[in-house]
């Protein structure tokens, strides 16, 4: 009976040291849309307003990139749509 306990007591030694912590990990997505005369003015522009979500909810500017952008041509102007992805 004594042999069968340590064995177990080593068994749940064993689990608990290989376990690792849980490190828990954040991320967020904002999408923000604008137009401008130039594509990169449209893009920044959608970058504005898609970091001015992510402000709003209490993400950092230096947690967030700009994943993609997708500008496209609209009779004498630009629109952009941006996705901006945040991890903390």
């Amino acid at each position: 009976m004594k042999k069968l306990l340590t064995t177990a007591a080593l068994a749940v030694a064993a689990v608990t040291l290989s376990a690792s912590p849980a490190s828990a990990v954040e991320i967020g997505n904002f999408y923000g849309s604008g137009i401008g005369p130039y594509p990169s003015d449209a893009i920044a522009s959608a970058e504005k307003v898609a970091r001015t979500f992510a402000r709003n909810t209490g993400w950092l500017d230096s947690q967030c990139y700009v994943r993609s952008a997708d500008p496209r041509s609209q009779m004498g102007y630009y629109s952009a749509t941006v996705w901006l992805y945040c991890q903390r």
